[in-house]
């Protein structure tokens, strides 16, 4: 894994439970703003056990084939979810108390 995966997913690790983020919110963080389409694509291949589930696009929208799972996972986490997309979180993007 070259430096710029593990930044990415050592941002990903770093995800509290409750904490629902995007793609792009990732990336920004690791210092890669704009490739977004890196993280799915490091989520998608990497053997290595991350929490998948608190990262989801920018409108929301769950893992297509992922939904059932990714949403129970959410829920027991404390985010809502409906219709296929986080409509809100304890933390992170879709939180009520952000700004």
């Amino acid at each position: 894994m070259n430096d710029r995966d593990r930044h990415i997913t050592d941002v990903i690790r770093s995800l509290r439970e409750g904490e629902v983020v995007t793609y792009g919110d990732i990336a920004e963080v690791a210092g890669y703003p704009r490739m977004s389409r890196l993280v799915g694509r490091i989520l998608a291949t990497t053997e290595d056990d991350l929490p998948w589930w608190r990262v989801v696009n920018a409108a929301g929208r769950l893992v297509p084939g992922q939904e059932l799972e990714q949403a129970a996972l959410l829920r027991a986490e404390g985010a809502t979810v409906t219709d296929g997309r986080v409509r809100r979180a304890p933390t992170g993007r879709f939180s009520r108390s952000r700004s």
